[in-house]
């Protein structure tokens, strides 16, 4: 009775997880963006009312910084062979299939949450929070591309490396959201890895 009674006083379902809840939200705002989410949409993922949505989550701009938040976390996992890995070209390869296995999931049609972002940032926080995404980006293909340079592959400026190969992969995932079925899409990811492969030893 005690977890009805609490359940019924702050308006969630019996059996809520935030968690749980805090994902969909996120989904919600990678697919449709800051601007067009509805207080309705929101309810509606998550089984809240709106006023249950708001006393557990905070304002809209709350919810969406941390659902950026959310999502940046997870996408840890895709540039972790750049940051932890110890070889060059096969670490940036191993990133880049898995930016393709996430390109190719149920969710690969809405691109990258935080490049969206970009171009349309809700608030401050964002901007920060995605201009340290960027560079945290630019960071990790310079390491690899100087651990690549040090293990004796061809490259020459990980500077300019990590400055192109950043440029093309923000390109990419922006690409992938606005045209998911584009033949440039695949086209794109074909030329990176290309131009990694060229890192090959002579």
């Amino acid at each position: 009775m005690k977890a009805t009674s609490e359940s019924a006083r702050s308006g969630r379902p019996l059996g809520f997880d935030r968690s749980e809840a805090l994902t969909r939200l996120m989904t919600l705002f990678w697919e449709t963006g800051f601007e067009r989410v509805t207080q309705q949409q929101m309810a509606a993922a998550t089984g809240l009312s709106t006023s249950s949505l708001y006393n557990t989550f905070g304002t809209k701009a709350e919810i969406y910084r941390e659902a950026m938040d959310d999502y940046l976390l997870r996408m840890r996992a895709v540039l972790e062979p750049l940051e932890d890995g110890v070889r060059g070209r096969e670490d940036v390869l191993e990133t880049l299939t898995r930016v393709a296995d996430v390109l190719d999931s149920a969710y690969g049609r809405f691109g990258c949450m935080a490049t969206t972002a970009m171009t349309a940032p809700a608030d401050e926080y964002v901007v920060t929070a995605t201009e340290r995404y960027r560079e945290r980006i630019r960071a990790a293909f310079r390491a690899v591309a100087e651990r690549a340079r040090d293990l004796g592959e061809n490259v020459r400026d990980p500077v300019t490396t990590a400055n192109l190969m950043t440029a093309a992969l923000l390109g990419t995932l922006t690409v992938a959201r606005a045209a998911p079925d584009s033949p440039e899409l695949a086209a794109q990811l074909r030329a990176l890895r290309d131009f990694v492969n060229g890192w090959r030893s002579p």
